[in-house]
């Protein structure tokens, strides 16, 4: 029979530079998608969102925090997945 230790682990392996340092590294490449948004921006706009509408759905967010790009996603393939939440964001 197998059993798992259960209890949370708080030791952190990084110090505290790495860590801040990694933090910056994992949120430029999060955030760092700018032909992918630029693709879901206009895309939403010219399938009918108003700016104004655009700027409700994503609440201050970049588009790509809102609507996360999927692993090896084109920015073609973004802009239609990403307009598609956004409608179904706008109905909600």
């Amino acid at each position: 029979m197998l059993t798992y230790d259960t209890t949370r682990n708080t030791r952190s392996g990084l110090g505290a530079e790495p860590a801040l340092a990694l933090g910056r590294a994992l949120s430029r490449s999060i955030r760092s998608h700018p032909s992918h948004e630029r693709a879901a921006l206009a895309s939403a706009l010219g399938d009918g969102l108003m700016p104004d509408e655009v700027a409700r759905i994503l609440a201050g967010r970049p588009v790509a925090e809102a609507f996360p790009i999927r692993w090896g996603e084109s920015p073609e393939a973004y802009a239609s997945r990403a307009v598609s939440e956004m409608f179904v964001a706008y109905l909600q």
